[in-house]
Formats: structure tokens, C-alpha cells, sequence
């Protein structure tokens, strides 16, 4: 793993990705997995890692300059990448015993019929794996904080403060991001800047929307208690940087599932029932 944890808990999302990736591959018995990761980016965080531990990965997403740098980065001979709509996966008759999409049905505007997709993509007793953030958690909250604090011009002056800050203790290296302006957390995944939330869910609806697309719900995890604009700044300033996001994880855990900021969920396809 070449990268640190942070307050979006980034690690704890690839190691809860990974140990459900070995649930599926235990239960359809099999060594390694064909695997789509839709919504990849760059394909640091999830794509490349999971190609590492030997599974058949197609990296996915419809944002061509964030496919263009993922190709140039990663090369593994059971690792490929390419610019597509979901739909368009189908019409290729493709099929994958695993569907990863992390941070992608909040920017949909009909995750519904997604769903539904998603589910004659996969083989017979494949899973998917989602992760979506609460629509009314920390992140949601702190990024209308930002958005309130650039119309009367604050914003703009913490970012400088903190890309200075930052600066001084890294070193002058410092990242870019979509959750905070530059400089302020480390390489988010992906250069789509642009995409914006359209969907603000609660669990209960994400949980309707699976049993409606013909899954059911194997195991959810939370994945911090807090992140956002802000949060991210102050953990990376603080003196036990990866401590205190650890804490974080932890707490997420142990407090309601509904406070959480970001959720993570593992669902298997139904089977049809004979009529």
C-alpha cells in the first residue's frame, strides 16, 4: 500500500474492499475474480490495488482525462482501463463476478435504473460493493459550510492559510483536491473536479434501492465519523496525523451507523425465483 490513510479513511475503504473481495471469491469458489471498478478515476485507491492481489480488473469511468492519466500510471496484463457509460458495458455483453462502485451513485441522476444494470452485469451470485456518503453526515454539512464561506469571500483566504501552513510542513509539496481547493488533502483518486452530488441519501433508502434492483444486503460497514472541507486540513496539520485518522475509523464503528460520514456496503444478487 504506497498510500497514508487520511480523515476520508481511504485506507479502511481498500481494506474493507479487499477482505470482502476474498468473501466472494471464497463463495463462488474461485482464486481470483473478474472485477469491474466503475467509477475508478485514476485507480489509485482501488483499481491498481485490487489487480495487484491477482484479480481480472476493468477500470471504468465516463471522464476520459481521468482513464487517460490511470493508463499511463498502472500496467499490469490483467489490468485495463476504458471511458464508458454503464450502459454501454452491457450492450458489450460484459459480465464480472465482482462490481466495485466507491463514491458514484450520489453523482447519478437516476441511480435506480444504475442499479438495475449493475445486476445483469454480474454473473450469477456475484456481488457489488458501494460506497456513498451520508447525504446528511459531516461531509454534506462542512461542504455547504464551504460553499456559504466562498460566496462572502472566506474560503478563498483559509485555503491560502492552509496551503501555507501545509506547505511549511511538508515541505512546499502539497496535493490537489476536489474537497477543499489545492493543496489541502492528498491526491484525491480522480481529476473530474467538476462532478457534484445530486443525490443526498439516508440508509434507509440506499437499502430500498438495493432490494428494488434485486440485491440484498450481506454486510455494511461505516467508514469515518468525520471529513470534508476543513476536517481534512486540521487532521493533516496535526502532530499524529495518522493517529488521529485511525480514531476517527474507530469511532465511526462504534457510534450509530447513521452518523457516520461515508458508508460502505457489500450486497449479493438475488436470484429470480422460478415461476
Amino acid at each position: 500500500m504506497s498510500f497514508s490513510e487520511t480523515s476520508y479513511g481511504i485506507v479502511k475503504r481498500l481494506q474493507t474492499i479487499e477482505a470482502w473481495t476474498a468473501a466472494v471469491a471464497q463463495r463462488l469458489g474461485k482464486t481470483s475474480l473478474s472485477i469491474l471498478d466503475y467509477g475508478c478515476g485514476t485507480g489509485d485507491h482501488v483499481t491498481y490495488p485490487l489487480a495487484c492481489r491477482g484479480h481480472r480488473v476493468l477500470g471504468v469511468d465516463f471522464h476520459e482525462a481521468s482513464i487517460t492519466e490511470a493508463s499511463r500510471r498502472y500496467r499490469l496484463p490483467n489490468l485495463s482501463f476504458q471511458t464508458a457509460e454503464i450502459d454501454e458495458l452491457l450492450k458489450q455483453g460484459q459480465q464480472f463476478d465482482l462490481v466495485v462502485c466507491s463514491e458514484v451513485l450520489e453523482h447519478l441522476h437516476e441511480p435506480l435504473h444504475f442499479l438495475e444494470t449493475v445486476s445483469r452485469l454480474l454473473r450469477a451470485g456475484g456481488g457489488l460493493i458501494i460506497t456513498t456518503p451520508n447525504g446528511y453526515g459531516s461531509f454534506e454539512w462542512l461542504t455547504s459550510l464551504q460553499k456559504a464561506l466562498d460566496r462572502v469571500g472566506l474560503h478563498g483566504f483559509f485555503r491560502q492559510v492552509a496551503h501555507v501552513c501545509l506547505g511549511r510542513k511538508t515541505g512546499g509539496r502539497t496535493a490537489p483536491t476536489s474537497a477543499g481547493g489545492e493543496g489541502t488533502v492528498p491526491s484525491a483518486g480522480f481529476l473530474n473536479m467538476d462532478s457534484r452530488h445530486v443525490q443526498f441519501f439516508r440508509v434507509g433508502r440506499l437499502e430500498m434501492m438495493f432490494s428494488q434492483s434485486g440485491f440484498s444486503v450481506l454486510e455494511r460497514r461505516a467508514r469515518t465519523l468525520l471529513c470534508g472541507p476543513y476536517v481534512d486540513v486540521l487532521f493533516r496539520l496535526a502532530p499524529f496525523s495518522q493517529a488521529l485518522c485511525r480514531t476517527n475509523n474507530r469511532l465511526a464503528d462504534a457510534l450509530p451507523f447513521a452518523w457516520a460520514a461515508d458508508w460502505m456496503f457489500l450486497l449479493e444478487r438475488r436470484e429470480k425465483s422460478a415461476t
